[in-house]
């Protein structure tokens, strides 16, 4: 078990209104006895942060901790908190997708030191989930086990805060654990030289009517753009068009994805859409927001090349639907 952060370690703060780190690893199992009945525990803190704080080197970081001891254990639970788990998730299912053991991120909306709170019943099934032998990166939360590259935060105050809008559960969580057949069963594609660095560098804008364009930033080495739809974009607007010519020109990938909840984009649909197209943009299909950021940011952490993005968003790397 590895814990990095999150509600669910928390304790009341005594000088706040808020949420502070408390004393989590020697109140866990006193807290929780039931898991030593459910596996043989081992607990490790590589660093322990609010999520909205965590950095891809955080996240690489924990993706080493956990290769390097993968050998060693039959499965792992990974304690995060909720803000960015999916993308923490996202980034892991590519890394880790080659390992033969299940990885279990879990967390909470109220914290283990509450009465009521949702961390007890997610920490039990993660894990229980880890010790079930599925090659899988994926989060337990609420009444479902959710493949990383394919989750999404949906609710700030559910205790089911995720949700997989393009892919079925890998397993359902009520008085049974029902794990589905399509669990650890997926093509593992990501290329060899993916995962040593991240290239955070990324302009990412939702757009909404009315919206200024301005050039990409000099900074940005890649671009999302969450479009409208299947993704269309204002393309009357000259400053758009002068911001894709202007990516154009300096080699920029800029990958669309829509703003919808479920479904995908497709650059062949709407004019609009072959506008985008027809400027190079890169149809991210259904990939979630968390999952094509990750995907870029890989892929341009390894230095691949305009035309290798574009076969990477083409092909599904780790489960996550395309």
């Amino acid at each position: 078990m590895i814990h990095t952060g999150g509600t669910l370690g928390m304790a009341p703060s005594k000088d706040s209104a808020g949420l502070a780190p408390g004393p989590f690893l020697d109140q866990l199992l006193t807290q929780l006895p039931e898991l030593g009945e459910v596996a043989d525990l081992e607990l490790e803190v590589p660093f322990n942060c609010d999520s909205s704080t965590m950095e891809p080197a955080d996240i690489l970081q924990i993706s080493d901790f956990v290769r390097e001891r993968s050998a060693k254990y039959q499965g792992v639970v990974i304690i995060h908190g909720s803000d960015t788990m999916a993308f923490t998730a996202s980034v892991l299912g590519f890394t880790l997708s080659d390992l033969s053991l299940p990885v279990v991120l879990t967390g909470s909306q109220r914290p283990l030191a509450y009465v009521r709170s949702d961390a007890r019943s997610n920490l039990i099934d993660a894990v229980i989930l880890a010790t079930k032998e599925i090659p899988e990166v994926g989060i337990c939360f609420g009444d479902h086990w959710i493949r990383g590259v394919a989750a999404n935060k949906i609710s700030v105050h559910r205790y089911g805060a995720f949700d997989s809008p393009n892919l079925p559960y890998l397993a359902e969580l009520g008085m049974m654990i029902q794990i589905f057949p399509h669990a650890g069963k997926f093509g593992r594609n990501v290329p060899p030289t993916v995962g040593k660095h991240f290239e955070g560098n990324i302009a990412v804008y939702t757009p909404h009517p009315g919206m200024p364009w301005d050039p990409v930033p000099p900074w940005a080495k890649g671009v999302l753009i969450q479009a409208y739809g299947a993704g269309n974009l204002p393309f009357g607007r000259q400053d758009l068009l002068q911001m894709f010519i202007g990516a154009q020109e300096r080699g920029l990938p800029v990958v669309l994805t829509s703003q919808c909840i479920s479904g995908a984009t497709n650059l062949t649909a709407y004019e609009l859409g072959r506008t985008a197209a027809s400027l190079g943009a890169i149809s991210g299909g259904l990939h979630t927001r968390w999952a094509a950021i990750a995907k870029l940011g890989l892929c341009l952490g390894a230095s691949f090349e305009l035309s290798a993005i574009r076969e990477a968003f083409a092909t599904s790397w780790a489960g996550e639907p395309i």
